[in-house]
């Protein structure tokens, strides 16, 4: 072994156990001079490097607590209440003004057979009266439990720590003696003066040409660091984020309580259709409801939804119900952002303001039953392009390389059903860990019946909005969805940084 490795003070505690095998801490403290700390790291260290090895012997003891001391002094509580019984006191309610602690004695008094009570009043039994004039095995060990050297009754002190009155307390005597490389190495030192640390004032003084300076070993453990970080989702959240921006979109914003009518209405979504039910949506009792927007969007919605209107369509052949429509909910989906920023381009289709992309990331709210896969909340990104000739070529395109980027170089897209895009598609990718396709949400192309009523003519409008905290799962190795949110130290501690 290097001795330029070993510090001075585990070199000056080397030589001391050398001279003195099975020396403690105190006895090195003594010697050496150092102080106590240093002492303590330094036989760390050489215990790791195997110089040393450190036996321990522990011995149980006694003392009293704060009550156990008081009850010294002032006597127990139950013998108290014997004397004032003596005195002539035997009514209950004067007895608890003049016994302190008198719950306490009344308690242990009726257990050892002291008192029998009737009629509101105590009175001493011929136990209780030969308990008055002798010591009892209690008051005995607790006077006992301040001389050290007595031999105790184990029965009486377990009982009288149940009451709170003793408490058991460990004495740990080390002992620490050299390996046998420790002692090869102890042949070969000898005590200099080392440097662990170059200072200007060493180097120009010219103090190191003469000192040992020590060398450190960097194969030695050392403690972890835990450097502050952002917790894990927030990180993936600004990560998404700057994934959207970098590909040229704008970021959509929106209040998380809106009304039914861009949640559900603006998205082509019957009023009885059974995503509305109380047992999937959040429905708030204040506000209960919210204000429409223009008419003019309004009535273009309300005619989509009851024939139609000029989409081509039919609709959904009912009366739609402007009331349903005004009622305050917690969003349960990014897409209703989407929704709002169609209706604002209105104004700006004719300012050349197309094509136009934009992205959200924020919580949604739905009324699940929690369990190891749901939550009432999570995230979701939703994204939007608008142009008049973007198509599913564009579509795959964006979110081929947003999924790349989040770590996922396959990606696939089966087709589906949702009311408000066609095409629609679910999208899965492939997780290389696992083996295996993850379903991570819905997209498409959105409906006339969606795009004209909002932005007052039909242009392509490609959409999407897949939830992410399922990959959080799989990359976190997380099992239960709940724990993403339950802020264990420990977890957040040793997560990894969000990098890919």
């Amino acid at each position: 072994m290097d001795l330029t490795q070993l510090h001075e003070h585990e070199k000056r505690i080397i030589k001391f156990l050398e001279k003195n095998p099975k020396s403690s801490v105190e006895d090195i403290q003594k010697e050496t001079k150092l102080n106590k700390d240093s002492i303590e790291r330094a036989i760390l260290w050489l215990k790791l490097k195997g110089l040393i090895e450190i036996t321990e012997k522990s011995k149980d003891y006694y003392v009293l607590t704060l009550e156990g001391e008081e009850y010294l002094k002032t006597g127990l509580p139950e013998k108290r209440l014997l004397k004032t019984i003596q005195e002539g006191t035997n009514s209950i309610d004067e007895l608890k003004n003049k016994v302190s602690y008198f719950s306490i004695g009344l308690v242990w008094a009726k257990k050892n057979e002291w008192v029998e009570i009737a009629n509101g009043k105590i009175a001493i039994t011929n136990k209780g009266k030969e308990a008055l004039f002798k010591k009892t095995k209690d008051e005995s060990v607790l006077n006992d439990i301040t001389k050290s050297k007595k031999e105790l009754d184990k029965e009486v002190v377990d009982t009288l720590i149940k009451r709170g009155l003793v408490k058991v307390k460990q004495d740990v005597k080390r002992d620490i003696s050299l390996t046998e490389k420790g002692k090869e190495i102890a042949k070969t030192i000898k005590l200099t003066k080392e440097i662990s640390q170059i200072t200007p004032e060493i180097i120009k003084k010219g103090e190191w040409k003469k000192a040992v300076i020590r060398a450190y070993d960097v194969n030695l453990p050392t403690p972890k660091i835990f450097p502050a970080k952002r917790h894990y989702m927030m990180q993936i959240i600004e990560y998404i984020r700057k994934i959207w921006i970098e590909l040229g979109f704008k970021e959509m914003t929106g209040p998380m309580v809106d009304i039914s009518f861009w949640n559900f209405d603006a998205l082509f979504q019957p009023q009885d259709h059974p995503a509305r039910d109380l047992a999937d949506t959040f429905y708030m009792k204040q506000p209960d409801y919210g204000i429409l927007p223009d008419k003019e969007i309004v009535q273009a919605v309300k005619a989509t939804h009851e024939n139609g209107w000029t989409c081509n369509s039919t609709g959904w052949q009912y009366k739609w119900d402007e009331n349903v429509a005004k009622k305050c909910i917690l969003r349960t989906h990014t897409t209703i952002l989407s929704a709002r920023t169609l209706a604002k381009l209105r104004e700006d289709i004719a300012k050349d303001a197309l094509p136009a992309k934009y992205f959200s990331v924020g919580r949604v709210f739905r009324n699940e039953t929690l369990d190891w896969k749901h939550l009432a909340e999570f995230y979701q990104t939703d994204g939007i392009v608008v142009g008049e000739d973007v198509n599913f070529r564009h579509f795959l395109f964006y979110l081929k390389r947003f999924f790349a980027k989040l770590g996922f170089d396959k990606a696939r897209f089966r087709p589906a059903y949702f009311p408000y895009t066609e095409l629609s598609t679910e999208i899965e990718v492939w997780h290389p860990e696992h083996k295996s396709w993850i379903e991570i949400g819905g997209a498409g192309i959105f409906r006339p019946e969606v795009v004209k009523p909002l932005l007052g003519k039909d242009i392509p409008v490609l959409a999407w909005g897949p939830g992410f905290d399922r990959i959080v799962m799989l990359n976190y190795k997380i099992k239960d969805i709940r724990e993403l949110y339950w802020n264990d130290l420990k977890q957040l501690r040793e997560a990894k940084l969000w990098l890919k």
